[in-house]
C-alpha cells in the first residue's frame, strides 16, 4: 500500500488511488474500504472533483496507481459532482480496480472513456494484452500529432531510464514500439533508431531482471527486447546457455524466437557438445523457421539423446518445407517409443490427410500399448477424409489388421473413443458410419460418442 487510506489531508485523486489499490490487494478488509469510501464522499460533499488521465500526453505511470488504472481501462476523465454518494463512489472504485468490468456513468459520477481504443494497456493481466498484438496505431490522428506523441513518449522513456524506473521504461518503450507502424514513413526509421539506442546493455539487464521478478511483464518485455537486434539477442543467448533448464527464462526464448536476424547466432548451438545447448538451438531455430538451417537440423532427428531427439522433432514440425517431413516419417519406426509417439503427434498436428497412411502403417506394427494409444489419438485428430477412411476400416474389419479376438475388440472400442474425443467433423462422419454398420457393441459406443459431441 502507498499510504493510509484515512489520510484526511491527501488530494481526492490520491484517496481514490488508495481505494483502488485496497480493492485490488485487500478487498476483504471491508471496514477499511468503507472508511475510504466515506472519506471520498466527504471530499465531494460541497465541491466537485475532476480527474484527467492525460493519456495522450504522459505515458509513464511513475508508480501512480490511479494513473495506471485510468490508462489500463482507457478512461480519459472523471467528473464527480458535489453530493456524490458513497454507493456511487464505491462502484467507481470497484470498476477501476477490475480488469474488465464496465465503467458506467451516473448523474453524479461522469466518466469519459477514450473514443477510439489505443493499442496500449500498461497494466493488468497478460491476457488483456494478448489481443492487442499487431494492433494498428490510433485512427483518425493527424500525422504531425502522432509524431509529437511518439517524441513525447521517447522523452518519457529517457527520463524513466535516468531515474531507473524500469517498469515505466518498459511501458514507454512498448508504447513507442506499438505506435511506430503508424508514423509517417520518412520519420519511422529515425524513431526506430532512437528507440533502439535506448536499449543499452544496462537497460536490457535491468528489464530482464525486472521480468524475473514480475512474471506478468515477461510478454511485453520479450516484445521490447526483440527490437534490440543482434547485440541483445547475443546477451539473451548467453543467459540461456548458463543453465541446462529454461524455467523462468522462457520469455527470453520467446524474444529470440521472434528475431529472424538471430539465426546465424543460434545455428552453432546445434554443434555444441552439450545436449542442453543443442536442444536450445533446435527450439529456437524451429521458432525462427530459417530454411537454411534445415540441413543441419534434419540429421539430429536420430540424435542418441532422447530429449534432444524430441526437441528436434518438435522443431521440424514447425517447418512447412518438404525436407522436414522425411525425418519425421523415419522417426515413426525409431526404436524409442517416446520418439515414435512424438513423431506421430507432430505429423498429425499438420492436419493433412496425406499423413493418415503413414500413421496407420505405424499403428499396424506398434507393439507398445501406450504408444499405440498416442498414435491412434494423433490419427483420429486429423480432420481429413483419409483419416476417416483409415480408422473406419480398422474399426469395422472383422479379420486382418487386429484379428486378435478380445484384444481386437478392445482396440476397436479404443478407436471409437478416440474419434469421439477428437470431436472433428471427419471424426463424426466416422462415428456415424460405425454406428450404422458396426457390430452391436461398437454401434452402441459410437452412438454414445455422437451423443457426447452434441
Amino acid at each position: 500500500m502507498t499510504g493510509p487510506v484515512s489520510d484526511a489531508d491527501a488530494p481526492f485523486a490520491d484517496l481514490l488511488g488508495r481505494l483502488i489499490q485496497l480493492l485490488r490487494e485487500r478487498p476483504e478488509r471491508e471496514a477499511e474500504v468503507q472508511n475510504a469510501v466515506e472519506l471520498l464522499a466527504s471530499r465531494v460533499e460541497r465541491h466537485e472533483a475532476l480527474i484527467e488521465a492525460g493519456i495522450e500526453n504522459s505515458w509513464a505511470v511513475d508508480g501512480d496507481v490511479l494513473k495506471e488504472r485510468l490508462q489500463a481501462r482507457q478512461v480519459d476523465a472523471i467528473r464527480i459532482v458535489p453530493g456524490a454518494g458513497a454507493v456511487e463512489l464505491l462502484a467507481l472504485g470497484r470498476a477501476l480496480a477490475a480488469d474488465d468490468a464496465p465503467i458506467a456513468s451516473t448523474q453524479s459520477v461522469r466518466v469519459k472513456l477514450l473514443p477510439d481504443p489505443l493499442p496500449l494497456l500498461f497494466s493488468g493481466p497478460r491476457e488483456s494484452l494478448a489481443n492487442l498484438t499487431g494492433a494498428p496505431g490510433p485512427r483518425a490522428r493527424a500525422g504531425d500529432h502522432l509524431t509529437g506523441m511518439v517524441e513525447g513518449i521517447l522523452r518519457e522513456l529517457e527520463k524513466a531510464i535516468d531515474r531507473q524506473q524500469w517498469l515505466a521504461a518498459l511501458h514507454d518503450a512498448q508504447a513507442a514500439l506499438r505506435l511506430l507502424p503508424s508514423v509517417r514513413d520518412d520519420l519511422r526509421r529515425g524513431f526506430a533508431i532512437a528507440l533502439k539506442r535506448c536499449l543499452t546493455a544496462p537497460v536490457v539487464e535491468a528489464l530482464i531482471e525486472q521480468a524475473y521478478r514480475i512474471p506478468e511483464e515477461q510478454g511485453r518485455t520479450s516484445e521490447v527486447l526483440r527490437l534490440g537486434g543482434f547485440p541483445v539477442a547475443e546477451r539473451m543467448l548467453e543467459i540461456l546457455k548458463q543453465s541446462d533448464t529454461i524455467g523462468p527464462r522462457a520469455f527470453l526464448v520467446d524474444a529470440i524466437g521472434g528475431m529472424p536476424e538471430a539465426a546465424p547466432l543460434v545455428a552453432p548451438l546445434l554443434r555444441s557438445p552439450r545436449t542442453a545447448e543443442v536442444r536450445l538451438g533446435a527450439d529456437l531455430l524451429g521458432r525462427l523457421g530459417s530454411i537454411e538451417v534445415l540441413k543441419d537440423l534434419v540429421p539430429l532427428a536420430d540424435h542418441p539423446d532422447e530429449r534432444t531427439r524430441l526437441a528436434v522433432i518438435d522443431a521440424l514440425g514447425r517447418f512447412r518445407d518438404k525436407a522436414a517431413l522425411e525425418p519425421l516419417r523415419r522417426a515413426l519406426s525409431h526404436p524409442s517409443s517416446a520418439t515414435r509417439a512424438r513423431a506421430g503427434q507432430t505429423l498429425a498436428a499438420r492436419g493433412s490427410g496425406a499423413y493418415a497412411m503413414p500413421l496407420l502403417a505405424a499403428l499396424e506394427v506398434e507393439k507398445d500399448p501406450a504408444t499405440w494409444e498416442e498414435l491412434l489419438s494423433a490419427l483420429a485428430a486429423i480432420n481429413a477424409p483419409e483419416s476417416v477412411a483409415a480408422l473406419t476400416r480398422v474399426a469395422l474389419e472383422k479379420h486382418g489388421l487386429f484379428s486378435f479376438g478380445k484384444a481386437q475388440a478392445r482396440r476397436q472400442l479404443a478407436i471409437v473413443k478416440s474419434l469421439a474425443a477428437a470431436n472433428t467433423p471427419a471424426a463424426r462422419q466416422a462415428l456415424e458410419r460405425i454406428a450404422a454398420e458396426g457390430p452391436e457393441e461398437l454401434r452402441q459406443a459410437a452412438k454414445e460418442g455422437l451423443r457426447g459431441e452434441e
